[in-house]
């Protein structure tokens, strides 16, 4: 069995700020009763996967999914506590019922639909899985994660709120993206900010204890501790990262958490009004290029595994065909599930300019905002598996234009600097040249 070893790696600074909030400890978390060789309730089978040991009466394509979800996901929580040192050296168990009232039996809490008891996560399929299914079992599984890697007791609205922010997490196929903002949840929240009582003062929410939060658990309380991780993890351009990190490191080290906060952000209040003011001011799709990241890497995903099939596409349209007839070829070791298409097939019809490019005789796929930002998903392969999916964004047109406007009004150094900052990032971009003209006329 492969096991998650943490080593020491440089990461993105929202992979740093992750794992340092993490950094209270490592334990190896060893679970009675389960593994390979324990029995299933009946009707179920035991599946052993690469971190997990599935107990689940789901059948087909729908264990296939599960399995490589299971595995992505604990990938995922791994690279995002990449800085840690130490092992889970025994499968985590997670039953997957059908029937909810076997779940139920099975001693999941009355009115849930998913449950970490501790021991074991535990979660509700039904008769489909859904995009709910996986946000509960990505939220349980948190849980499960941090309980079998973190020593001590994380503040109630810290592991609530980080459990819902990997539960928005988009499953790509290879990937989750995180950082997403749903569009109907933003809108809850800002109704629930204008709404007198509807959330609690920050102060109050920090000092939540576990044996309250479960006697008040409301819609309100998960919007209020996801909403904060939120803006500590993106808010004012990750202004915020340093400083939660240290605030849970301080934690980690048994400081009072209280204490730890003011040492490391000041008064609360003056976090709430910040906070406040973040989610009150937000635009109509803020993380629209998060989505869109997800929706090219998905599809991505799909032309690597064709591609490591030999199979090939002259045109984005035959591409995307392929997909909706369900005629792509795919390594049975390296399957995803083909249901993850329909969305982004979907959206290929609502937004941008799609197209199949090749580079370096490999194909990726390309997509073209109306203001001229470019996505392209690509990817590389060993052998005929996939070994990774990237995403590139680059934003070199909309800095052009940009640049324009600051010219046209008279501040030529900043119109140079945005057009210099984006041919820094985007070396390959096809607006290079013009982005090289720009600053040459513009001495």
């Amino acid at each position: 069995m492969r096991t998650l070893v943490v080593t020491h790696r440089r990461r993105s600074i929202l992979s740093r700020w992750l794992a340092g909030m993490f950094c209270l400890g490592i334990a190896v978390f060893s679970f009675a009763g389960t593994g390979p060789n324990a029995a299933p309730p009946p009707g179920f089978k035991n599946y052993d996967t690469r971190y997990y040991v599935i107990q689940t009466d789901l059948t087909g394509d729908d264990v296939r999914e599960t399995a490589v979800r299971m595995t992505k996901m604990a990938e995922e929580y791994h690279a995002r506590t990449i800085d840690f040192s130490g092992v889970i050296s025994q499968r985590l168990p997670f039953m997957l019922f059908t029937r909810k009232q076997d779940y139920y039996a099975a001693g999941g809490m009355p009115k849930s639909a998913g449950v970490f008891d501790g021991s074991k996560l535990m979660a509700i399929a039904g008769d489909n899985l859904t995009g709910r299914t996986w946000h509960v079992v990505q939220h349980e599984g948190f849980h499960q994660f941090a309980h079998a890697v973190i020593r001590g007791d994380l503040p109630i609205w810290v592991n609530e709120g980080l459990a819902e922010y990997f539960g928005e997490a988009v499953f790509t196929g290879d990937s989750f993206i995180v950082g997403v903002i749903p569009h109907s949840r933003m809108m809850r929240i800002k109704a629930e900010m204008k709404e007198a009582g509807a959330f609690m003062r920050v102060s109050r929410m920090m000092s939540l204890s576990h044996e309250d939060w479960n006697s008040q658990m409301t819609i309100n309380n998960y919007d209020q501790a996801w909403s904060m991780v939120h803006f500590l993890a993106h808010g004012e351009d990750g202004k915020y990262q340093k400083a939660f990190s240290g605030y849970m490191r301080d934690i980690g080290r048994g400081v009072q958490s209280q204490k730890a906060w003011q040492q490391n952000f000041g008064d609360a209040d003056g976090f709430e009004e910040r906070w406040r003011d973040f989610w009150t001011k937000l635009p109509a799709n803020p993380t629209l290029n998060l989505y869109l990241r997800a929706d090219v890497a998905t599809l991505t995903s799909f032309l690597a595994r064709a591609t490591a099939q030999k199979q090939s596409f002259d045109t984005f349209k035959e591409f995307a065909d392929a997909i909706s007839a369900k005629e792509i070829k795919q390594n049975d070791a390296d399957w995803i599930p083909p249901a993850l298409s329909v969305d982004a097939i979907a959206l290929t019809r609502k937004i941008g300019k799609w197209s199949l490019e090749k580079v370096v005789k490999q194909p990726v796929v390309a997509m073209e905002l109306d203001d001229g930002t470019r996505f392209t998903g690509s990817f590389q392969l060993r052998g005929s598996r996939v070994d990774r999916v990237m995403v590139d964004i680059d934003d070199t047109k909309v800095a052009l234009a940009k640049a324009d406007e600051s010219l046209a009004a008279g501040k030529k150094d900043v119109a140079r600097q945005l057009v210099q900052d984006a041919m820094r990032k985007n070396p390959k971009s096809p607006y290079y040249e013009q982005a090289r003209k720009f600053l040459v006329d513009n001495k």
